[in-house]
């Protein structure tokens, strides 16, 4: 059974409304988890953008990998029990690019590619909550929705969430959340 105290995910978000529900899930379950993003979210980061993202020094080597996030588990060269989630919208980009970053051809030559797992909302995020029948009107409802909390894990808020999710058929957000729940279950009872 892995360490709890080791660092499973890293998560790359489109947006502000992306950074919200990420940071939500995070602090209901208590997870070691890293979010990227441009600014808390306040400027968007595009499926075209990735690679510079990925390019940059947080995660051009493994090395400089381990010295920007020490608290992933690495053995032999291998990172252990690792994930790095990429949530993005696919309305601001080519066919081409939205196929390429949903079969993770994009990522081939990255010392990454293993553990990259695109996560898409197709087109938007938005739509995706609308088909989970999940009220959104303004962007400033995620942070009345998803709160950040302190305090003990919310696991059935977090599973009743997945459960919408999992009926979307534009989004596959609900592997993410689904492996959230894993770890937070694998820390609780360990």
């Amino acid at each position: 059974m892995p360490n709890p105290s080791y660092q499973r995910i890293i998560t790359i978000v489109h947006g502000k409304s992306e950074y919200v529900i990420c940071n939500n899930i995070k602090s209901n379950l208590r997870l070691p988890q890293e979010i990227i993003s441009n600014n808390k979210g306040r400027s968007s980061i595009q499926i075209t953008g990735l690679m510079n993202i990925l390019q940059d020094k947080r995660f051009k080597t493994l090395s400089s990998f381990k010295a920007a996030f020490p608290r992933v588990e690495i053995r032999k060269k291998i990172l252990v029990d690792f994930n790095l989630y990429i949530i993005m919208d696919t309305d601001d980009c080519t066919e081409e690019q939205k196929k390429s970053f949903i079969d993770r051809s994009m990522f081939k030559d990255h010392w990454l590619y293993p553990y990259i797992v695109p996560i898409y909302n197709s087109p938007n995020l938005e739509q995706t909550m609308k088909e989970a029948h999940i009220e959104i009107i303004k962007k400033k409802d995620y942070v009345e929705i998803f709160p950040t909390n302190h305090g003990d894990a919310d696991l059935p808020q977090i599973q009743e969430l997945l459960n919408k999710l999992k009926l979307c058929r534009h989004s596959n957000m609900s592997s993410y959340i689904e492996r959230c729940v894993e770890l937070a279950n694998q820390n609780i009872f360990t």
